[in-house]
């Protein structure tokens, strides 16, 4: 990303509507830039992008032979099985063309647009350098969302997953937490509203060194969290007794 790209987001993004930190543009913006300075590639997802707030920024790091692929259900978001009543008022006039108007202002090459529920997303063989998971909140959701992510992430691949820690939103806390347990998920920071993982234990501490400093999240120490499936009947029943 050029300084005069980054001045151009740093003045505009507040134009765009969304929920997107200080902490986690600087994140993002760390590993894209790691990624390209050390020849990590592979194509981008996001699933749910609401006005591309993060999208657009995803958008910086592509290079030629790269594509990003936006996976929403946009305006037919309200049809869906999973939505509460909650976000269903939050994402109204979720729109299609106001997403891609904001994408214009930025770029001048448009991501794929995939408008559909991501439980039908083929990503075919394509390989991820980097996912951010912010789609339906539902547990059944965010798991199959995190799969497919993870099934498609490659070495040194980053998934960044929205919301893992709200009052509102267990289905996902339960979901994340669970594929750290499988082993699906091995994360190495996390800010107030995201949580950073790669898909293996060399990948966490690969990423680990290279966010250690930086402002403003909580880079995760080194741990080995055991699989559930490793954990015995008889060790859980001494733990509750």
């Amino acid at each position: 990303m050029t300084d005069a790209a980054w001045t151009l987001y740093a003045e505009q993004m507040d134009n765009v509507d969304g929920w997107f930190f200080e902490a986690d543009v600087a994140l993002f913006s760390k590993i894209l830039a790691c990624q390209t300075a050390e020849r990590i590639t592979g194509d981008m997802l996001e699933i749910g992008t609401y006005q591309g707030k993060s999208a657009i920024l995803m958008g910086y790091g592509l290079r030629d032979d790269e594509e990003l692929v936006i996976c929403d259900l946009f305006d037919a978001v309200f049809d869906h099985t999973h939505m509460s009543p909650i976000p269903r008022q939050q994402y109204s006039g979720l729109d299609q063309q106001q997403f891609l108007a904001n994408w214009d202002r930025f770029h001048t090459r448009r991501p794929t647009l995939e408008v559909r529920e991501s439980a039908d997303l083929d990503l075919g063989d394509k390989v991820l350098r980097f996912a951010h998971v912010d789609g339906c909140h539902s547990y059944e959701c965010v798991a199959k969302d995190i799969n497919l992510a993870a099934t498609h992430t490659g070495e040194r691949g980053v998934i960044a997953l929205d919301d893992y820690r709200g009052v509102e939103t267990p289905g996902v806390s339960a979901a994340v937490w669970q594929a750290v347990g499988n082993g699906v998920l091995f994360p190495f920071a996390a800010t107030y509203m995201k949580l950073y993982a790669g898909t293996s234990a060399a990948d966490q501490r690969y990423w680990q060194e290279r966010v250690r400093d930086s402002a403003d999240i909580c880079a995760l120490p080194d741990f080995a969290l055991p699989s559930y499936r490793d954990v015995s009947a008889e060790q859980i029943r001494r733990s509750a007794g």
